[in-house]
């Protein structure tokens, strides 16, 4: 028997909520295609987000 599952991570920003510059940082985990949607109570400032790469810019 096979089986087979998937899992992924998609990070985002929730711009419509944004004061002083700083935008409230989110999470969905998505396995085997049923998500859940989670808030990281972490700010980051709109300018530092790469919104490309759905992740924060810095050294490194």
């Amino acid at each position: 028997m096979k089986t087979s599952s998937s899992f992924s991570i998609l990070f985002w920003v929730n711009l419509a909520r944004t004061k002083n510059r700083e935008a409230s940082l989110y999470a969905r985990i998505t396995v085997n295609g049923k998500r859940a949607a989670i808030s990281l109570n972490r700010k980051v400032l709109i300018t530092d987000w790469d919104s490309d790469r759905n992740r924060v810019k810095g050294a490194g």
